[in-house]
């Protein structure tokens, strides 16, 4: 069975819902470039988190399974990280990058 996953659409859905749930969410950056078809990334830029040096994204666990398989990871940074993230004075995962980058915001 053909994939009908729509990686871009569901991207801005999940931004939607997590701008709409998390009011420290600020900003969501989704990175498709260098990432599998199936796999959404996001760097979150949130003001109510404490700062921690270890980045790592968090799987949200949304592998539906069928045709529409897909994996949801969520960086969450401060916006002093976020600031060293763009500055390249602290990197990303592996694999990721801000090349191709779209930027999702609150309305």
């Amino acid at each position: 069975m053909p994939s009908t996953f729509d990686r871009d659409a569901m991207a801005k859905w999940y931004a939607g819902r997590h701008l709409g749930t998390d009011s420290g969410v600020e900003e969501i950056h989704f990175l498709p470039r260098e990432s599998p078809p199936t796999e959404i990334r996001f760097v979150e830029i949130n003001r109510l988190i404490p700062e921690t040096t270890d980045l790592e994204p968090i799987d949200f666990g949304v592998d539906i399974g069928g045709s529409d398989a897909h994996t949801l990871l969520v960086l969450d940074v401060t916006p002093a990280q976020w600031e060293a993230i763009r500055a390249g004075r602290l990197p990303l995962p592996s694999g990721w990058t801000l090349d191709g980058s779209e930027t999702i915001g609150r309305r």
